[in-house]
């Protein structure tokens, strides 16, 4: 942001960090989890902190936070119903709420944020469940990177704070 001289009309985030093994309650990594939280919650933040302290985000211009369905609490118990991945899901549930909390403040100076899950995408972060990428639908991350675009194109003041899947552009349940 230190290197910015004007404003910007986006913002995309896309901080991601999924530690290696599944986690259950007999192999934390409690240093692991506060990293994941780190990244994907917290580095965010700290972008787009510095580019409003530096007046470099607009009236008009869009926050797009690229982060994840595995943050839903309300998919959890469908999902993982036995419970697993704490720092994953727990980093996304604090990156929604950061994200929503972002919408509440921005709104009133006129930019719009949007919580986006891209969808499942062949990427190294998910190379771990490269044996159900068939099975789920994963697609090639240009795929999703174009899901992502078109959702961003639609985002305005009066949808501002949403948690989209770009998937079917349809809201995921917090």
């Amino acid at each position: 942001a230190a290197q910015l001289k004007k404003p910007v009309d986006i913002v995309i985030t896309n901080a991601g960090y999924f530690y290696g093994p599944q986690e259950k309650l007999d192999n934390l990594n409690f240093e692991e989890e506060l990293k994941m939280i780190d990244v994907c919650a917290v580095g965010p933040l700290r972008v787009v902190s510095a580019l409003f302290n530096r007046k470099l985000l607009r009236a008009g211009g869009k926050v797009a936070l690229i982060t994840s369905q595995a943050g839903s609490i309300a998919w959890r118990e469908e999902q993982n119903p036995e419970g697993d991945n704490y720092g994953h899901h727990m980093s996304r549930a604090a990156t929604n709420m950061m994200g929503r909390l972002l919408s509440f403040e921005l709104k009133p100076k006129g930019v719009s944020v949007a919580l986006l899950h891209p969808g499942f995408n062949r990427t190294d972060m998910t190379a771990k469940y490269a044996d159900i990428w068939d099975k789920e639908g994963a697609v090639d991350a240009r795929v999703g990177a174009k899901r992502v675009l078109h959702e961003i194109n639609n985002l305005n003041l009066r949808e501002t704070g949403r948690f989209v899947n770009c998937e079917d552009g349809l809201d995921i349940p917090w």
